[in-house]
């Protein structure tokens, strides 16, 4: 296929149904709730990170995965499924900002501050972040959490007698800290772009949580006025639901928060003529307005991921022609260490889900 062949989306739609059809048994295609529609409805699961991580764990008889989502999402397939299976994602280039604001060596030097003063820490790292650090959680007896799961990864650490330290979202760490009745107060925020040498020790005694200043940009983007405005256009009774990644000023004065599953559970059990303000990505509200028509839908805000868009229906058509064809294309790897270790912190949290 050329660059410059044009293709409708009725056809490539009718192409990936026949790649699907030819692959058979051999392909499980997994998709993030983000997805654009025609790639969630060729999907054999869609779901929110940790969805997808529990499917991905079962898929012991595919021989090949394909992952329609941001890439780190894809890497933990990898580390998940078996070793001779084949996983593939349409746009590797597709990485999530907010993995990005976490990297190893900034992890271990703050992990060496903070051991040093003596208190008793266990790390506790997002799914949204690289392969390498969720290995380092499973080196030091840690954990990976979802947003759908970190209140129980808190609560465990919490009840070993030790201290979370939680990244790379800091609205999702302080903000599952506020539903375990921990208080801003309580809370060391670990700056990790200032010289470890400026930190002072004496800051964090005393605290609950230390989180990890990182933020995902689609979620930020909701503010208090948002609120007000959806109130103004739809009516005081319109339910405001957000997802936990949001600031906590939005999420203190929304109606309902949770994962992206929660959302979709809660609005699609409303009954037929509520109205709901969804704060999360637009492809996601949008889907859930058409397939609620019942309700009345609307976004807090008309906002989406600009890396989860980069993973389009012709990419994801040329991965699936080109194993019908067998034809070479990058698949998804992880270093061996780092699965190893990203592997233990990943059943870790399976096994408290």
């Amino acid at each position: 296929m050329t660059k410059d062949e044009q293709i409708s989306q009725d056809k490539i739609n009718e192409r990936i149904a026949a790649a699907r059809e030819t692959l058979g048994k051999d392909l499980v295609i997994l998709a993030h709730y983000y997805q654009n529609i025609n790639i969630v409805r060729a999907a054999d699961f869609v779901g929110d990170s940790l969805q997808l991580a529990q499917n991905a764990s079962r898929q012991a008889d595919a021989k090949y995965i394909v992952f329609c989502a941001v890439s780190f999402m894809a890497e933990m397939a990898r580390i998940l499924c078996q070793p001779h299976q084949r996983v593939f994602h349409p746009e590797l280039a597709a990485k999530c900002p907010l993995a990005e604001m976490a990297v190893i060596n900034d992890v271990e030097k703050a992990w060496t501050f903070l051991k040093g003063t003596g208190m008793r820490i266990i790390p506790v790292v997002y799914v949204n972040s690289r392969a390498d650090l969720k290995a380092f959680c499973g080196k030091h007896d840690g954990f990976v959490c979802t947003s759908a799961n970190a209140a129980k990864a808190m609560n465990f650490v919490l009840s070993q007698g030790a201290i979370p330290l939680f990244f790379p979202d800091e609205n999702l760490g302080r903000n599952t800290a506020h539903t375990m009745g921990i208080t801003d107060d309580e809370m060391f925020l670990w700056e990790p772009y200032t010289d470890i040498a400026e930190k002072d020790a004496s800051f964090i005694a005393g605290k609950k949580v230390i989180l990890w200043r990182g933020f995902c940009y689609v979620h930020v983007a909701f503010k208090p006025s948002d609120m007000a405005d959806v109130k103004k256009t739809h009516g005081s009774d319109i339910a405001i639901i957000v997802h936990p990644e949001c600031i906590s000023e939005v999420v203190q004065r929304s109606d309902y928060v949770g994962s992206t599953s929660f959302i979709k559970s809660t609005v699609e059990a409303a009954a037929p003529g509520s109205k709901w303000a969804i704060g999360t990505e637009i492809n996601f509200v949008n889907r859930l307005k058409d397939d609620h028509p019942d309700k009345l839908i609307v976004p807090l805000k008309e906002w989406g991921c600009r890396e989860m868009a980069k993973v389009t229906s012709l990419k994801f058509l040329q991965v699936l022609e080109n194993l019908v064809q067998d034809k070479p294309q990058p698949e998804v790897t992880v270093h061996p260490d780092d699965a190893k270790y990203a592997k233990i912190a990943l059943e870790r949290m399976l096994a408290i889900t």
